[in-house]
């Protein structure tokens, strides 16, 4: 029997040993996995159904890759490193990540953690050192009875691992090693570079040397001026390795590659293209690469590429979409089985962005068929947001309308969810705006206290009114901005624009009342009307009038017009 290792590109690696089929970070929507050249996705292996495990040296995107693992049967065993960066976002770890794909078969392991497989397979997962900015990771080390290999990843040169690697010095058949220096924002180094990574070698002493990682995936000479994801690309790992790998072989091949060895004999290595790998199996549902990639939101021509509507660039964040149009509109039975095993975390397109609680409602009742069309329907390129009232959301709405089976219940609660993504999606324009503006002007909030106070002199005259940038949720409606039953003390939500985003404010009974009475009167009437309704003494509604108010004014200059 012999073990097969086949380095896809950057740090993702096939294992093959009888019938045993392992991958090790696995990047699968590129056909080079090259980063530095676009490309329509596409599978590397036509089939994946025959994997049997799959192993996570960290979270990082390029390591653990949405758009690549839902090409991957559910059931499937999958072994990450149990270790959630401290303080990371939620949603951000491993477990929650994969957990949202739908996988359930799931094997935490920590440092030192020896995994066995069958067909005499060990992998060892290694300490190191963790990332510039808090990821932890580790290295991994496979064991089988034809060859000891290092995937040594992303990591650097620290104590931990050389005390890790110490039973193995001289032992080890192939190492492959991080060569492109990765320094973060921070200024860190994030991996090891061509003198770091010899250095290792030299003392590991391993029969033969490779290189993985970042000098496999990026592209440009160093500049000078700035810091630099990669700095040093394969031509700078070649020329100092070539003079500095003594007593050990180097392996010049840019991957996709296979090597395979027999009894730590390595037989032979051999280039190979991406392509038809294993048979297909019968009735594994498996989506274009592309619906994957555009599912969890990487750009459809850089699969590798996270992508996302920026700050006031919504013209840039939908052209992409173009080319695909018609791909997406042919593909909504793919598109339903995606929504039905992800969890809603886990879809980036724009109907997840511009209707989020209208595709919530439908994929929560199942009607997964319907939130596929939805998801298929892409709004055209536009150069201003309120274009897409008579694009978009004009759509959607034909959409919901023209659906047969619907129940009336349904259609209602589908045109209130419709309404709010709409009012909201407007709010969150403005609230881009408004942040633009408040980082343009560092008086922003000095002029904010001198209105304020301004206000509190003539408050009484003063004739408040909502402004155009708000919307007041009923309490019935309220459950569909978030899924959530509302507390009981909350009568409205009030939601509206402010530099920090949209604002969701529960309203109690009083500030609706409060709000209500914004429309033309001066506070001095509005204090007398609502002492008089709930027999409160006029100093204790004119406090709250202004407290209430003046809190709304601070969080945001358009929920109020105070000029009348």
């Amino acid at each position: 029997m012999r073990t097969f290792i086949e380095h896809l590109g950057h740090t993702s690696f096939a294992i093959h040993r009888g019938p045993l089929r392992i991958l090790i970070d696995p990047v699968l929507v590129s056909r080079e996995l090259d980063f530095r050249q676009p490309a329509c996705p596409a599978w590397f292996f036509d089939d994946l159904a025959s994997v049997n495990a799959v192993f996570f040296s960290h979270a990082h995107d390029d390591h653990l890759h949405p758009p690549s693992l839902l090409g991957l049967r559910e059931d499937v065993a999958l072994y990450f490193l149990d270790r959630p960066k401290p303080g990371g976002a939620p949603g951000s770890s491993a477990r929650e990540i994969l957990t949202a794909l739908g996988f359930r078969n799931l094997h935490p392991y920590l440092e030192g953690d020896v995994i066995e497989l069958g067909e005499d397979v060990r992998i060892h997962a290694l300490p190191a050192q963790c990332s510039g900015e808090g990821e932890e990771q580790c290295a991994l080390l496979l064991e089988t009875p034809d060859v000891l290999a290092l995937d040594a990843v992303d990591v650097t040169d620290s104590p931990r691992t050389r005390e890790a690697l110490e039973p193995f010095r001289g032992r080890v058949d192939v190492a492959f090693v991080p060569t492109g220096a990765s320094v973060q924002w921070q200024g860190f180094w994030n991996q090891l570079d061509p003198v770091g990574a010899l250095a290792l070698c030299e003392w590991l002493k391993p029969a033969r040397i490779a290189t993985c990682g970042g000098t496999l995936s990026m592209a440009g000479r160093p500049r000078e001026d700035r810091l630099e994801r990669y700095p040093v690309d394969r031509a700078h790992w070649m020329a100092a390795a070539v003079t500095r790998a003594q007593g050990a072989a180097l392996l010049p091949w840019k991957p996709p590659y296979r090597l395979v060895y027999a009894q730590h004999d390595l037989e032979r290595c051999a280039l190979f293209q991406p392509g038809r790998r294993f048979e297909p199996a019968r009735g594994q549902r498996r989506p274009q690469a592309l619906l994957t990639t555009f599912f969890t939101g990487y750009h459809p021509s850089k699969p590798n590429q996270r992508w996302g509507w920026g700050d006031n660039d919504l013209a840039r964040w939908l052209e992409p979409f173009e080319a695909i149009r018609e791909v997406l509109r042919a593909s909504t039975r793919d598109l339903s089985y995606l929504l039905e095993r992800c969890q809603a975390s886990v879809n980036k397109t724009p109907a997840a962005v511009l209707a989020p609680r209208t595709l919530r409602y439908l994929v929560e009742g199942k009607a997964f068929a319907l939130a596929a069309r939805l998801v298929a329907l892409l709004p055209s390129k536009v150069a201003e947001p309120a274009d897409l009232d008579a694009g978009y959301f004009a759509a959607v709405e034909a959409l919901l309308q023209g659906e047969p089976a619907l129940t009336d219940a349904q259609r209602e609660d589908l045109a209130a969810c419709h309404w709010l993504d709409r009012g909201l999606f407007h709010l969150q324009c403005m609230s881009r705006r408004l942040k633009e503006l408040a980082r343009r002007d560092e008086r922003t909030e000095a002029l904010r206290a001198s209105h304020l106070s301004v206000l509190r002199d003539s408050l009484t005259q003063r004739r408040p009114v909502l402004g155009p940038y708000h919307l007041r949720v009923t309490r019935d409606l309220a459950r569909l901005l978030d899924a959530r039953e509302p507390s009981p003390e909350t009568a409205e939500v009030l939601c509206y624009a402010s530099a920090a985003g949209i604002r969701y404010q529960p309203l109690s009974t009083l500030e609706a009342l409060l709000l209500d009475q914004c429309d033309g009167r001066t506070v001095s009437e509005m204090v007398g009307d609502v002492s008089e309704a709930l027999s409160l003494p006029p100093d204790d509604v004119q406090s709250a009038i202004f407290t209430f108010l003046s809190h709304l004014t601070h969080e945001s200059p358009l929920v109020l017009d105070w000029s009348h």
